[in-house]
């Protein structure tokens, strides 16, 4: 959007990006709307998977012609959760991955001094 691309072109771009196929399907069904002519924030509102404050922002973009900006600061708010998110879940299996490492040297621990002690003890 930054670099002059039109909206109709960027929401088809973004469409062909996207892994998610919902996501693909909101995104076309969204630039085919904005095609008939419908702004962009009322073609994402009708999908419930497009989270209020995308539409919200969309709509603010639209109205201060800013939307290149709008959309890149959504962007680094989005890629600050998921960071937020993955490190988080990193945070609590790193316990559990411990603990499983611990009850797996123990197991080898007993695994090796069991016969050991059943040896010593029959003598």
């Amino acid at each position: 959007m930054k670099s002059g691309i039109q909206m109709l072109r960027a929401l088809e771009i973004t469409a062909s990006v996207v892994d998610d196929p919902t996501y693909e399907k909101v995104i076309l069904e969204a630039a085919n709307d904005v095609k008939g002519g419908m702004p962009v924030s009322e073609a994402f509102r009708k999908h419930p998977e497009i989270p209020g404050i995308v539409v919200a922002m969309v709509k603010i973009g639209e109205e201060t012609g800013n939307m290149g900006t709008i959309l890149d600061t959504m962007a680094r708010f989005y890629r600050r959760e998921v960071n937020n998110a993955v490190d988080t879940l990193v945070s609590l299996i790193e316990p559990v991955m411990i603990v499983m490492l611990a009850l797996g040297v123990a197991i080898l621990l007993a695994a090796v001094l069991v016969p050991i002690y059943n040896i010593a003890s029959g003598f």
